[in-house]
């Protein structure tokens, strides 16, 4: 007899790493001025916002950074016409999961003068070490469903003959909220 399964492996996990995604934009008539400008952003806002929460600018990683034309559809002459410059740099801070950090430094974006646009991700520092965990209570899911059905059958179980693994249909869900206290 063949019994096919499939088992199940869930774990609430903290998470201990986060990644904030910020996106700095400066528009002008000028591309020297756009130039000028967007980086003096970029630079106070690591001297008024990192380096007051303890960062370096070391911290902050530049993935991109681009100076752009910026068009605008002209509807009389059916054309895109230039309309200034834009400036636009991204960059990731990573830090260990910290409730508090994460709030000071949340608070300090909020009130810097040209706040960046901001997105936070948690993450794991070590992934291969937490699917490995949830692999195993799949497995041993798995492993009581079909001593299950074998008991159910009244037959023994003899062992697990073949294993197929899917690719991790991973779920991230964050339940974390700041609070005051």
């Amino acid at each position: 007899m063949e019994i096919i399964v499939e088992g199940v492996g869930t774990k609430k996990i903290t998470p201990d790493e986060v990644i904030l995604n910020l996106t700095f934009n400066y528009k002008n008539d000028n591309y020297n001025q756009v130039l000028k400008e967007g980086t003096e952003i970029v630079a106070n806002f690591i001297s008024d916002v990192l380096e007051p929460n303890k960062f370096t600018k070391e911290d902050l990683k530049t993935s991109s950074f681009v100076i752009r034309e910026n068009t605008k559809y002209n509807e009389i002459t059916k054309r895109y016409e230039l309309d200034g410059y834009l400036f636009e740099q991204r960059s990731k801070l990573i830090f260990d999961y910290d409730k508090e950090k994460i709030a000071l430094i949340m608070e300090a974006i909020s009130k810097f003068y040209e706040s960046p646009k901001c997105i936070i991700n948690f993450d794991l520092k070590n992934k291969k070490e937490c699917r490995k965990n949830v692999l195993s209570l799949a497995y041993k899911d798995a492993l009581e469903q079909a001593n299950a059905i074998a008991e159910a059958a009244e037959t023994r179980l003899v062992g697990c003959m073949k294993v197929d693994f899917k690719p991790f249909t991973t779920t991230y869900v964050s339940n974390s909220n700041l609070d005051n206290d």
